[in-house]
């Protein structure tokens, strides 16, 4: 495993991360022991799922935070700033302290070999000890059964996003092959917390539920009534989930008023997720989507945008590992437009080998070899378009492009 040079936080880039992928816990294990087991007592709600951890996980940690509870979040991946996977209290750990987490991980147990993952897991873990929180939310990188967030022994409650067909590389080829390896996570006594998914899928988790003894807890999607700080109407779904994890507190003695509970969710933000950007003066909504069921839900809002008929401009950018086709299918409608750019440091998707499986003859695809480069193009249409373009396909092409906003914008 190639070291990370702690002076430059490059090394800890999405595509560096994802190159070093080693699934399994015996390295943070015992990692973990040579930093002398740090957050051991403490109890950890554990998120895992294809779609919608991100946005769980910060329902939740809202709602604690309305509650005053001293808790401690770690979440993957990043959008902007690596700071931002590990918080107390919704406050980014320092970078400086990160810093010196990383080469206290290094020089401690420099020889257990860990991935970056590991790592951040291993200085999440330590620095919510040292700030003595009393309850973690532990957000899954990758699958379950092997994540890092999955040595920490204390998970008593279990929240289960949206399951589908995702990094099946590393999980599995079918749908209950990838179930399997997240819902491994459930152990005895656990409460299990989770929403309507597919038919394969609500079974492995029962039975997997039943084989360890854990309690389920099945959300329906919140009704109108409440008002949530996320757009899209899947979130409800998500917030249903965060509410169940909030009312299985109450089993460890953890108890949240209901006031709590209604301006948490209200007061819930999540960067990169259905929102709009601007830049120049011009609006660009965009949205993390990156397979195939969050393409889905886009796909799903489209219908309650203005002026959507009149056709769509996309600015899209999809890791090559990732199935743009299916993407692409239910995504795009008649008279829409698709401007394909690279997602950044990352091998894409192109013009020229998704010709080779997609009849790309019945798209308006035009290619451009940088995101600021599509929006440029948009600039010079004679009128911008009625219903906003729509920029997604990756977290780190959501990232790039906010970025790029924010320095034209000053």
């Amino acid at each position: 495993m190639k070291k990370i040079n702690i002076e430059n936080f490059d090394l800890l880039s999405p595509k560096y991360e994802r190159e070093n992928i080693q699934l399994g816990l015996t390295r943070i294990k015992k990692a973990l022991g040579e930093l002398n087991d740090p957050c051991k007592n403490i109890p950890a709600i554990q998120v895992v799922g294809t779609n919608g951890k991100g946005s769980i996980t910060a329902f939740i940690e809202n709602i604690l935070y309305e509650e005053k509870k001293n808790i401690g979040v770690t979440t993957s991946p990043h959008l902007l700033d690596i700071s931002e996977r590990i918080r107390v209290n919704k406050e980014k750990i320092n970078k400086e302290e990160l810093k010196r987490l990383f080469n206290k991980v290094e020089n401690n147990i420099g020889t257990n070999q860990l991935t970056p993952f590991e790592q951040i897991i291993c200085c999440a873990l330590t620095f919510f000890d040292l700030k003595k929180v009393d309850l973690l939310i532990l957000e899954a990188g990758l699958g379950g059964r092997l994540d890092a967030t999955t040595a920490h022994r204390l998970r008593p409650v279990i929240a289960i996003g949206n399951i589908g067909l995702d990094h099946e590389e590393y999980l599995g080829d079918s749908i209950e092959e990838i179930t399997k390896e997240k819902v491994a996570v459930i152990e005895k006594n656990a409460f299990v917390i989770t929403c309507s998914q597919n038919k394969k899928v609500e079974k492995i988790i029962k039975a997997r539920a039943k084989e360890v003894g854990a309690e389920i807890i099945w959300k329906e999607p919140l009704s109108i009534n409440h008002e949530l700080g996320l757009k899209g109407n899947f979130q409800k779904q998500n917030a249903a989930v965060a509410i169940g994890v909030i009312e299985a507190l109450n089993y460890l003695g953890i108890t949240v008023k209901d006031f709590s509970i209604k301006k948490g969710l209200k007061n819930t933000k999540w960067s990169g997720r259905l929102e709009i950007i601007n830049c120049f003066n011009k609006k660009i909504l965009v949205d993390s989507a990156h397979n195939y069921p969050a393409a889905k839900a886009l796909s799903e809002e489209r219908k309650t945008w203005n002026n959507n008929q009149e056709g769509i401009y996309w600015i899209i950018g999809v890791q090559i590992h990732k199935d743009i086709v299916s993407m692409i299918k239910v995504l795009i409608k008649e008279n829409d437009h698709i401007l394909l750019v690279p997602v950044p440091n990352q091998e894409s998707w192109t013009l020229e080998n998704l010709s080779d499986i997609y009849d790309v003859n019945k798209l308006n695809i035009t290619e451009f070899e940088k995101v600021d480069l599509a929006f440029n193009y948009l600039m010079g249409l004679k009128k911008w378009p009625k219903c906003n373009p729509v920029l997604t396909g990756s977290i780190f092409l959501v990232a790039e492009f906010i970025k790029f906003a924010s320095n034209q914008n000053f």
